[in-house]
């Protein structure tokens, strides 16, 4: 009898983006929105693991996702980065903040509570920001959003309504990379409707299933996306999407429809062949 294959397991920086793809953000307000939600300063919970995952987990598809209620390998550790790396100081403390869940992605986010950190809420439609930017002003607005139990009431409400997949950020990266929608403007400096600015980026697609530090994916792979890196340090932010997000947030320069499958395949666990034609050849950034 035959044993099912063993789950590649990967560091998110064996993703070597040569070749990749170039891709825009879609300009399509239904696609494009993404509901930002500023924090003040405040004492915040140590950006840990908890014991378990949400009970509620599910798969893309709706159907109950098997890590569902399971125990967190990783529960008590630091929450992780992009690269799989523990998030404490230089002087090994945790920072803190207010721990969620990323239904999209099933992770664990951790938005710092220092004063500069915001959550992002990915593709609202107009009504669901219109319902959450009326809650979170009915507390008091993003100012009174001064507790980890505060936050998570925003947080509880967001998906009642539907809106789960969110994570976090920073101002700095809302300054850099959103702009506030004009006729939604609230008044309040990165609260509200905004639309992300015309950065081309470039996308590779890993097959799954497959495990990248935290993040599990499924069997349809996820999208990979180079969204700024610099040469001399080396560092580099990286973000991942599901298939169908990506096609339904991503076009090609051109303004064409783009899809996971038109894009460079990358299987990081293994050599990669040698760059194709057509798709751009990314150095090191």
């Amino acid at each position: 009898m035959s044993t099912p294959a063993a789950i590649p397991c990967f560091s998110i920086d064996a993703i070597g983006f040569d070749p990749a793809g170039l891709v825009l953000p879609s300009r399509d307000l239904r696609k494009a929105l993404r509901f930002v939600l500023p924090l003040p300063a405040f004492a915040g919970e140590e950006l840990r693991y908890p014991e378990r995952y949400p009970a509620d987990m599910r798969r893309r598809d709706g159907s109950r996702h098997p890590l569902a209620a399971m125990p967190h390998p990783k529960a008590g550790q630091p929450l992780e980065d992009w690269r799989g790396r523990p998030i404490v100081g230089t002087d090994g403390s945790v920072p803190r903040g207010v721990v969620f869940f990323n239904y999209e992605d099933a992770t664990f986010q951790g938005v710092g509570s220092g004063g500069e950190g915001i959550i992002i809420f990915n593709r609202p439609t107009p009504e669901q920001a219109n319902e959450l930017q009326r809650f979170v002003q009915g507390m008091g607005g993003p100012a009174a959003l001064d507790s980890v139990a505060r936050v998570r009431l925003v947080l509880e409400r967001a998906q009642q309504i539907g809106l789960d997949d969110r994570y976090d950020s920073t101002c700095a990266y809302a300054a850099r990379s959103l702009a506030v929608l004009a006729d939604a403007a609230t008044g309040i400096a990165g609260f509200g409707l905004h639309l992300r600015t015309k950065e081309m980026m470039c996308a590779v697609f890993v097959p799954g299933p497959a495990r990248v530090g935290d993040l599990h994916l499924d069997t349809e792979g996820g999208v990979f996306l180079l969204v700024s890196g610099h040469r001399e340090s080396r560092e580099r932010e990286v973000r991942t999407v599901s298939p169908g997000a990506f096609s339904e947030t991503y076009t090609a320069p051109d303004g064409s429809r783009i899809s996971a499958a038109d894009l460079p395949l990358e299987r990081p666990w293994v050599a990669r062949a040698a760059a194709s034609l057509g798709h751009a050849s990314v150095g090191p950034v």
